[in-house]
């Protein structure tokens, strides 16, 4: 028997893949006939059986968010967004009518993309704000404090500071923005809290960055300088420098996929630490986590989905997800316990409708 300090599993997932397929077929075929439309009841039909499949102390999860609410929350930022851009043309109007300006009047275009790359930053944090609202365990349910537009203009801001500095900031601004995520979580009335050390997984980063800078070159003259020394020898007939762009085309295809693929092996070195180092730095009350995530494991799941959803055209996905629950449930470690009488309801307001921003912007509608 296990102590209350040492590490054990944190998450059981005991989900049938039978089970899974069914949900699955049942949301593309209502999908299918509604145009699309179910699409907002079928994330919820996985998200319900998916969370009912997850124990924590041998007590399992709830989800009780609806497909109402992520439809209301779809075509409230639908709304904003539409506004948004007929304010936007009529005040550029406005302002091309009173000073004659073509650049003056497309100031209000240039705010109009950058809030909404802010809204599409932020996105992610209200529709965690909104999971975790819907998230129940023992009838206790999540929340989450904090502002997602501002959260948006942070993310913005540190991307602009990693470009500055040549993406040397990464690690720094990833903990961050990982700390602005996690200490404005909480479950019930115990918040999560999170204090990152970016010097932890710098090594690791800069590992993944040189190795695809070390990549692209190696690319570069193994393959694009060859082909493009033989697409300039063959201008001689235009049959000849036809076949040299062809060859030039789907060279530069290969190209592009080896270095993505190559560039992300690369980085599963980062993701692994930065996901150990989360974990370890991560508590809970009386709880400590722990990450067991390696490279090879990271590699082998997301290369393994990959084939799979390629292979099935795409209706591999309750496989992949099934393969991505248990690789959750088997990497994740926890130490001391939760005393459920002990943990009261959260006091923080519920949002009204879930995830608009993310699925409005088409970047969304994910488990």
């Amino acid at each position: 028997m296990s102590t209350p300090n040492e590490m054990r599993p944190a998450l059981t997932y005991d989900g049938d893949l039978g089970d899974m397929y069914a949900v699955y077929f049942k949301n593309l075929l209502l999908s299918i006939i509604t145009l699309g439309i179910y699409r907002f009841w079928g994330v919820t039909n996985m998200r319900r059986y998916v969370w009912s499949h997850v124990r924590f102390q041998d007590e399992r999860f709830e989800y009780t968010g609806t497909g109402g609410e992520l439809l209301r929350g779809f075509l409230l930022a639908g709304a904003v967004l539409v506004g948004a851009s007929v304010a936007a043309l009529i005040v550029g109007g406005v302002l091309k009518a009173a000073t004659g300006s073509a650049v003056v009047a497309s100031l209000p275009v240039f705010v109009l993309y950058v809030v909404v790359f802010v809204l599409a930053l932020g996105a992610y944090y209200s529709a965690e704000r909104y999971r975790l609202s819907r998230t129940v365990w023992r009838g206790i349910r999540g929340g989450m404090t904090g502002s997602a537009f501002a959260y948006g203009l942070k993310s913005l801001l540190y991307a602009l500071l990693c470009v500055v500095t040549l993406y040397q900031l990464v690690p720094w601004v990833t903990m961050r923005l990982l700390e602005s995520r996690i200490n404005a979580s909480s479950f019930g009335d115990q918040s999560f809290s999170f204090q990152g050390q970016a010097g932890k997984v710098y090594g690791a980063f800069l590992i993944a960055l040189l190795g695809s800078l070390a990549l692209a070159a190696a690319l570069g003259l193994l393959i694009v300088w060859p082909v493009a020394t033989f697409i300039q020898q063959s201008h001689d007939s235009l049959g000849g420098l036809y076949l040299a762009v062809l060859a030039g085309i789907f060279m530069g295809g290969v190209v592009l996929v080896l270095f993505i693929i190559g560039s992300w092996v690369m980085s599963c070195f980062y993701f692994a630490s930065l996901s150990r180092h989360v974990a370890a730095n991560t508590t809970f009350g009386a709880l400590r986590f722990e990450s067991r995530v390696t490279a090879f494991r990271v590699m082998r799941l997301v290369l393994g989905n990959l084939a799979i959803l390629a292979v099935t055209a795409g209706l591999g996905y309750p496989i992949a997800l099934h393969r991505g629950l248990r690789f959750a449930a088997t990497t994740l470690f926890v130490a001391g316990e939760i005393d459920p009488a002990a943990l009261h309801q959260t006091t923080l307001r519920a949002p009204a409708a879930g995830e608009g921003m993310l699925n409005a912007l088409d970047h969304g509608a994910v488990l």
